[in-house]
């Protein structure tokens, strides 16, 4: 115990380190929404329910296959994954329908 007391008082830094590694790198929450990311729509792709402050519901966000999708809230995620296709063609019209919008606002 003193031989690891007296290492880590020449040697802190690495003590520190490994700590910080520790720290740094718990999986965070893929549901825990970060209310300050950009999401292209303002819409469940699952319910069509608005996200606003007024819904009451808790976003919820997912990301499936490197994609991040925005759900009105939790139970969506299920209905999500039984057929993922079926959702994601909306996510994608909705994303072009933007694109094509800004073009043609510019």
């Amino acid at each position: 115990m003193i031989m690891n007391l007296k290492l880590f008082l020449k040697y802190p830094l690495p003590f520190f380190c490994t700590v910080a590694l520790f720290l740094g790198c718990g999986e965070q929450d893929p549901g825990k929404a970060n209310s300050e990311a950009f999401y292209p729509i303002d819409f469940c792709i699952v319910t069509g329910n608005d996200f606003d402050d007024d819904s009451g519901m808790i976003p919820y966000t997912h990301v499936h296959e490197g994609v991040t999708i925005k759900f009105c809230c939790k139970p969506c995620l299920p209905k999500f994954n039984k057929d993922p296709k079926k959702y994601l063609v909306i996510l994608e019209e909705e994303i072009e329908a933007l694109k094509q919008e800004n073009l043609s606002g510019s």
